[in-house]
């Protein structure tokens, strides 16, 4: 009998924290780990108007937004910058074909099934879930990832940008017309 209560009180340690930890999924608002290569949004979204797409190319067609290949920096470090110390280590990693492990900020769990190419066909802004990265020198997550958060802008997605809120949609994408986006669960969990 005291076997059984302490394989039950074990059981009830680990179900509490499975579920301890699968509720915090996502709730890494804040999140910022210091990358090997010190990269900065600010300069290149920002600064220098490079468009998310040109180094996160293929989102529109798949279902994840790529960590850029070094190929993409060494497009233009190969003549910009070349002799700073972070592009040298970029150079020499490029020139040694080994890819540099990059630490991912923003990251879903294996059960969520996300498209990027959904959101960008609708005329979602980055921002709107990646908070403003043209301003941020090191990328830091800005909004909880969690279902109810999805769920949210799923119900509210008829709001169109006022002229103070320029990162939820494009209008000339979005058309001006109200739709709804999908709440089926098997949409995100197929």
């Amino acid at each position: 009998m005291r076997e059984h209560w302490r394989l039950t009180l074990i059981a009830i340690v680990l179900l509490g924290f499975g579920t301890w930890k699968l509720l915090g999924m996502g709730e890494n608002v804040g999140y910022s780990p210091v990358q090997p290569i010190p990269f900065s949004h600010k300069l290149h979204a920002g600064d220098n108007h490079i468009p998310c797409q040109y180094c996160h190319a293929g989102v529109d067609r798949s279902r994840l937004a790529p960590i850029p290949a070094l190929n993409v920096c060494m497009g233009c470090h190969a003549v910009v910058a070349a002799n700073t110390a972070p592009i040298k280590l970029v150079a020499a990693a490029y020139a040694a074909k080994k890819p540099i492990e990059f630490t991912r900020v923003y990251d879903l769990p294996q059960f969520v099934y996300f498209q990027h190419r959904w959101h960008i066909a609708a005329g979602i802004q980055c921002q709107t879930c990646h908070g403003p990265v043209q301003n941020m020198d090191q990328i830091e997550q800005v909004k909880q990832w969690t279902m109810a958060e999805c769920l949210n802008c799923h119900r509210n997605n008829d709001y169109l940008p006022t002229p103070n809120d320029k990162y939820h949609r494009d209008p000339a994408t979005f058309h001006n017309r109200a739709a709804n986006a999908p709440q089926d669960c098997n949409v995100c969990h197929n």
